[in-house]
């Protein structure tokens, strides 16, 4: 693997979680911020090295040294000043930029200017987090979705609840009672993942990742009686800039929406930009106007207000009421770790959400053998999606015949926009998109995954 030297610019909570998701790789990481106690904190809780500066100082970005950087990368609470310290970075001889813009004109227009400044992503965290969302709105009976092949493939998570007729089965079982075209990539249990064989069994309480194409993801689900229906309707507590995009993007795909804010001027401001929405000025944490409002009727509700605690609180009420789908934002880890307790199905963190995004465009960047996409599911376990190149020397042989080291797993190959079931009669042609899910071990080309 190729270890890296990355610039973080601000050291609030994304900041953080990039920093502990980098060195956690063994990339060399550098913070520079220009709260003093804040770079501190960051050193000594990381043992990294850190700069005292503004991002678009020439003298403190190279103080980091960034003429040596692989990344820099930009999330500051200023988009003006993210921007300017990539455009200077590059100038300096950074070799990648990542730049954090949240307002919506800015992120806009990135596309159109990212090559002229030098930039090689622009992120924003609260678009990002609403697309999360989004999907799993649309697939409710998930707790997370990942995309391959540009949709044709999804890894699907589940939980193994009381109930479920899979328990004490092996996955070899499971595949002849239900004939399902799908295929186990990972089973967590305990804290811990498992690439799963043919004997392995399904436990109580473990948490399954389901691979396959999004009708027999959904057939399969039916089987099993954990099949939820599309949400027709979503209820947003909280208009925030998250709340702002998820409901552009659900009535896009034909969802009714209602969002619950409490301030008067933003529900003004939502419901000029947003005149298919319901538009509702009240207080979230006030269980007598949730009920006057109808949220027993929706069928999915979010809870993104600005504290967790009441976000986590309102989740469990909309469950109470019988609500199918609860998506929570929570984003402190502490509280995190605790709410699946509480029997809450899906809780999203958008600093996570963002840092997975940059993590996953570092690696992939990294990883250039007709790479597509890389998806860190757990810290050892990753699913990544490649196009098999005529360069690669074991095409046409039966999966069977090939030695496929231990804690790799072919899970899917899309090919000429079909999903097809990898078995041991399966063979990798040119230009099929493998995913290929692996533990403990990173890959940077298909042919990593042979002995």
């Amino acid at each position: 693997m190729y270890y890296m030297k990355i610039i973080i610019i601000g050291a609030g909570k994304v900041g953080a979680t990039l920093i502990k998701n980098f060195i956690n790789e063994g990339h060399d990481v550098v913070i520079l911020d220009i709260d003093a106690d804040a770079v501190a904190d960051r050193v000594n809780r990381f043992d990294i090295n850190g700069v005292i500066g503004g991002g678009a100082e020439r003298v403190a970005l190279l103080e980091a040294g960034v003429e040596e950087a692989d990344f820099l990368i930009a999330c500051t609470s200023q988009d003006e000043v993210n921007i300017l310290s990539c455009v200077i970075a590059k100038k300096l001889g950074a070799k990648h930029t990542i730049a954090r813009v949240r307002d919506p004109q800015y992120f806009s227009e990135m596309d159109s200017v990212r090559d002229i400044i030098g930039l090689d992503l622009a992120f924003n965290p609260e678009r990002q987090t609403a697309i999360e969302i989004e999907r799993l709105i649309k697939f409710p009976s998930a707790k997370s979705i990942e995309s391959f092949a540009t949709g044709k493939a999804l890894m699907v998570e589940f939980d193994v609840l009381e109930g479920n007729p899979i328990i004490g089965k092996t996955i070899m079982e499971i595949g002849k009672e239900y004939k399902n075209n799908v295929l186990f990539g990972i089973i967590k249990r305990d804290g811990s993942a498992i690439i799963p064989k043919g004997d392995t069994k399904v436990n109580k309480g473990d948490v399954i990742y389901i691979i396959g194409a999004e009708l027999d993801i959904i057939n399969f689900s039916k089987k099993l009686k954990i099949f939820k229906p599309r949400s027709k309707s979503c209820f947003i507590i909280g208009g925030g800039k998250v709340a702002y995009y998820l409901a552009k993007a659900l009535i896009r795909d034909g969802i009714d929406v209602k969002i619950l804010e409490n301030d008067q001027e933003r529900a003004t401001f939502l419901s000029e930009e947003l005149p298919k929405a319901t538009i509702l000025l009240g207080d979230g944490t006030d269980h007598s106007v949730l009920e006057e409002e109808g949220l027993k009727n929706a069928d999915a509700c979010v809870t993104l207000m600005g504290v967790d605690e009441q976000n986590v609180i309102v989740s469990l009420f909309a469950k109470m009421k019988g609500v199918s789908k609860v998506v929570t934002n929570v984003d402190r880890s502490i509280i995190s770790s605790m709410v699946t307790q509480f029997g809450l199905d899906t809780v999203i963190s958008p600093r996570k959400v963002i840092a997975s995004h940059i993590v996953k465009h570092v690696r992939a960047t990294e990883v250039k053998d007709g790479i597509n996409n890389l998806y860190m599911l757990t810290k050892d376990v990753e699913a990544v999606e490649f196009t098999v190149k005529s360069s690669f020397e074991k095409m046409g042989i039966p999966l069977k015949s090939l030695n496929v080291k231990k804690n790799f797993l072919i899970g899917g190959i899309v090919r000429e926009e079909e999903f097809v079931l990898p078995t041991g009669d399966t063979d990798l042609r040119e230009n099929d998109r493998v995913i290929v899910v692996s533990k403990g071990e990173q890959i940077n080309e298909l042919r990593d995954i042979l002995d």
